[in-house]
């Protein structure tokens, strides 16, 4: 039908306060009179004047005066040419709105730009098409483009200087293949369909506002394209199920720019599955700019989406990261900020690949921010890192992250090289506002990980993580790899770091919960390793330290099951609890430096399987208890090497404990000083106290070519259950060489329950008492045999070339006791004293110094190539019948106050000095 408004004919809807509204359409609309909806002020309160139709005609005399005029034909197109001046009509009221005239279905773009110079609102309406053809300059207006059943192209550019506004409202598709630059002003775009950012050479986009898609199953597409969120920023949102992105070439970034696709929380997974695709190949931001990439599923449902009108191809609405020629890069201005918050749905197939996937290597350089934020619900599953590299440089932080929980939260799916130098990178499991445990792998990998240099942090804040891999980290890396356990009241579990071989060339840290190194660890020179678990550090193979190396144990064990090969510093502290040991199972070689091994659990234990060798510097093992579990050898030297006694190579052993269990024996070999002493001011026991009397054999702790031999609780109590030998490789008597070795044991009391064997001397100084048992044996085989106490009770044997016992107070022998001197003197020495057994050298005297003297029937004094004195000056001396004393070879001399002799006494020559004498005995002199 046609419509025509004839010239001189008016339509007036104007009123005194506000104007209204007058809509002249018809299939052919030809306007060429008045059409008046003025109001009382013009801009203020104008009305609104709509003329459309098929074919629309705008004569040379139609005038319209109205706030705002919509021209409305079918098509549109918006092209280039100079201002004419009654293409527009002038609008009524102060606005001076201008109108499509004579019939056109096009205006010329100077005719927009003279119009909106005035700042006024020009909305240009058709029912299907609305085409940009050449530029516009929207000057401090606001250009409306409105497609009603179709889209809106833009195949110009739209400029202003002045800040002025452009918005579109398509019923269909928005093509925008020119630049928009808006300033300060604003860009508003609502479509039905897809909107594309592409086909041109770099877009740009500088405005701020909102880009909204509201129906499903469309897309937002960039490519090539520059954004430069002003004030506010530019914000691209599609709250629907099904809307997907796809973003190829380049993405500058300017400002702040959000793209957001957040589903209703009431969408069911099925009807949110459309994957995005992000095939940029360099997104690049200016210095504190920030762009936000959010694809967030907000349903808590889960489902297996594997067939049928639910599944089929149904994905999982989650995010392919390619990039072109398999490189995605990131260039991040000062301060610059890159946030992908991503959440898929809850599909549980698992025939399908992951919902997020980063399919090509990534690079980021800059001193800005690029952080992943992966989100899931109890079962969903996650990530897959499908790519060769990681580079990261100049500054720049890389954190990919995610909350994942039924799942593992990383699948790495290639050997894979990580280079942050100068720059940080995270691959973790983090926290999130839920108290779900976290029962899957933070990073699950069967690949090797090499990593060339920066700050590197993997693993998971709640979770375990298995790296099978080899894992190789060189020189400029400083890595941390983490297992920590879970922390809130529904997640107490204790998290595993799983690992293969270990290759540090740089500074590595493990951290959290356990770690177990199934393989080797090697810790190259200048390279720092630190195993700092809360509780429990295992490794199965070689542990080979040229580099500076600490693990600390916060509250539980070390299990080292292979060998440990140390060449420079290595110290192990553990922290076993009740239930807990400490492992070293292996040979240790330490080749430079000092080793400590300490394990600070109370009442627990570190158990020594394999030899020890010690090139030079201090090796101290400290627990409450060291268990030998099978015979081992602990020695100065490494390779076969000597002994050598220079100070470069001066070597020394200390073991620290409060009992030293023996399930073999231990050999001490080749130290300068080895000690084995009370922990904390603590008794000391050494051996079992069931061996020899259980059937099993007793075990031997030996002493050889160890210059100083000690055992020590200062204070304290030493039991000894097992045997103590000292031996060396130069069996002279009187030799002064640094081989022959002696034993010296200090403490508060000291038992002596089996064997103590010494190829130089034994020293025994005990502030309280010495006890030996029956069977038990002190020998100095080529030494002096020397105890010191302030009580003594000897039922064993104490034996040298000559030997010493001394009791501040009393000193009591048993009946089978011996103390012999070999080829010197017996010298025994108490404030008083009972002697039960035998005491025998070339010569012996026998003291008690300030009390009586007792020798007990069947005791025997026999000195057997000098004098045998006994001397009791200030107390009683008394021998019991069927006591003997002999000084076959010399003088026997008796000096008491009171001697009551009931013993036989003899010698070359006898002499008794005493103020009484009396007994039914005999002395004799031959």
């Amino acid at each position: 039908k046609k419509t025509t408004l004839e010239k001189g004919s008016t339509i007036n809807v104007s009123g005194k306060e506000k104007g209204g509204r007058a809509i002249v359409w018809g299939d052919i609309a030809l306007i060429n009179g008045n059409i008046n909806a003025q109001g009382s002020d013009i801009v203020k309160t104008g009305g609104f004047v709509e003329t459309s139709g098929h074919y629309l005609s705008i004569g040379d005399d139609a005038i319209v005066d109205a706030k705002e005029w919509l021209l409305d034909p079918d098509n549109i197109d918006i092209v280039n040419g100079n201002n004419i001046e009654n293409q527009l009509k002038l609008g009524a009221g102060s606005t001076r709105n201008k109108v499509l005239a004579d019939s056109l279905t096009s205006i010329n773009n100077a005719t927009l730009s003279t119009a909106l110079q005035k700042g006024i609102e020009v909305n240009i309406s058709a029912t299907k098409n609305v085409t940009v053809k050449a530029d516009v300059d929207v000057q401090n207006g606001t250009l409306v483009l409105h497609s009603q059943r179709n889209g809106v192209t833009i195949d110009g550019n739209i400029t202003s200087t002045q800040d002025g506004n452009l918005t579109i409202k398509a019923g269909s598709w928005v093509n925008i293949h020119k630049n928009i630059t808006l300033g300060m002003g604003f860009l508003n775009i609502t479509s039905n369909d897809n909107i594309a950012f592409e086909k041109g050479d770099n877009l740009t986009i500088t405005a701020q506002g909102n880009i909204i898609s509201n129906q499903e199953n469309k897309q937002l597409r960039f490519s090539n394209v520059s954004l430069n969120g002003m004030g506010a920023g530019l914000t691209f949102t599609a709250n629907k199920g099904n809307h997907t992105h796809k973003f190829n070439g380049t993405l500058n970034i300017s400002g702040k720019v959000v793209i957001n696709q957040t589903t209703p929380h009431y969408i069911a997974p099925w009807n949110a599955s459309a994957d995005s695709y992000w095939n940029v190949t360099t997104l690049t931001l200016d210095n504190n700019a920030q762009f936000t990439f959010i694809k967030f599923v907000d349903s808590n449902r889960s489902v297996v989406l594997n067939s049928g009108s639910r599944g089929g191809s149904r994905s999982f609405a989650g995010v392919k990261f390619y990039g072109e020629n398999n490189e995605m890069k990131f260039n991040i201005g000062n301060n610059a900020n890159v946030e992908f918050k991503l959440k898929s749905n809850d599909n549980t197939s698992n025939n399908k690949p992951l919902p997020i996937q980063f399919l090509s290597n990534i690079s980021a350089t800059g001193n800005g921010t690029v952080s992943f934020d992966i989100h899931a619900n109890l079962s969903a599953r996650s990530t897959e890192l499908n790519m060769s590299s990681i580079n990261i440089s100049n500054g720049a932080n890389l954190s990919i992250n995610s909350h994942v929980r039924g799942n593992n939260a990383f699948e790495i799916k290639k050997d894979l090289t990580i280079n942050a130098t100068g720059s940080n990178f995270n691959l973790k499991q983090t926290k999130d506002k839920f108290d779900n445990s976290y029962e899957k792998n933070a990073i699950s990998s069967t690949h090797n990980l090499t990593i060339l240099g920066g700050n590197v942090t993997l693993g998971g804040e709640n979770s375990s993580s298995n790296i099978k891999g080899n894992i190789n980290i060189n020189s400029k890396a400083n890595v941390t790899l983490q297992a920590y356990a879970g922390t809130s009241h529904l997640d107490k579990k204790e998290r595993t770091l799983t690992l293969g071989n270990v290759s540090v060339e740089g500074n590595l840290n493990i951290i959290g919960s356990n770690a177990h190194i199934n393989g080797n660890l090697s810790i190259a020179e200048n390279a720092e390793f630190k195993g700092e678990t809360n509780d429990n550090l295992n490794i199965t193979g070689t542990f080979t330290n040229n580099g500076i190396s600490e693990i600390n144990i916060k509250q539980g064990a070390v299990n080292i099951l292979g060998d440990i090969i140390n060449k420079k510093s290595l110290n192990i502290t553990t922290n076993a609890r009740s239930n807990q040991k400490t492992v070293i199972a292996g040979k240790i070689t330490n080749e430079k430096g000092s080793l400590n091994i300490t394990n600070n659990g109370g009442d627990t234990e570190i158990q020594i399987g394999g030899d020890i060798s010690q090139k030079e510097g201090n090796l101290t093992i400290s627990s409450d208890k060291v268990n030998i579990t099978k015979q081992i050898t602990i020695k100065k030297g490494v390779n076969g090497g000597s002994s050598d006694s220079s100070t470069e190579s001066q070597a020394n052993l200390t073991i620290k404990t409060k009992e030293l269990k023996l399930t073999e024996d231990l050999s001490i070999s080749g130290f300068n000083k080895a000690e084995i002493t009370a922990k904390d001011g603590s008794d000391l026991t050494i051996g079992n106290s069931n061996d020899g009397n259980s059937g099993a054999k007793a075990k031997t702790v030996t002493f050889n070519n160890v210059k100083d031999s000690k055992i020590s609780a200062d204070g304290h109590n030493v039991t000894l259950n097992s045997k103590v030998e000292t031996s060396g490789s130069n069996g002279g008597v009187e030799s002064n060489s640094d081989n022959d070795t002696g034993l010296t044991i200090t403490a508060k009391n000291v038992e002596v329950n089996k064997d103590i064997t010494s190829l130089k001397t034994v020293n025994i100084t005990a502030s309280e008492k010495v006890t030996t048992t029956a069977g038990s044996t002190i020998n100095a085989t080529n030494g002096k045999a020397s105890i010191t106490t302030k009580t003594g009770d000897i039922s064993g044997t104490i034996s040298g070339n000559t030997v010493s016992v001394s009791a501040t107070e009393g000193l009591t022998t048993q009946s089978g006791s011996k103390i012999e001197a070999k080829t010197g003197e017996a010298n025994v020495t108490s404030a008083t004293g009972t002697i039960g057994g035998t005491i025998s050298g070339n010569t012996v005297n026998v003291a008690a110094n300030t009390g009586s003297l007792t020798i007990k029937d069947g005791a025997k004094v026999d000195a057997t190539n000098g004098a045998a004195t006994l001397t009791a000056t200030s107390g009683e001396l008394t021998t019991q019948a069927g006591s003997d004393i002999k000084a076959t070879s010399g003088t026997l001399v008796i000096n008491a106050k009171d001697a009551k002799l009931d013993g036989t006494a003899s010698g070359n020559r006898t002499e008794v000095n005493a103020t009484n004498a009396s007994g039914s005995g005999s002395v004799t002199a031959k």
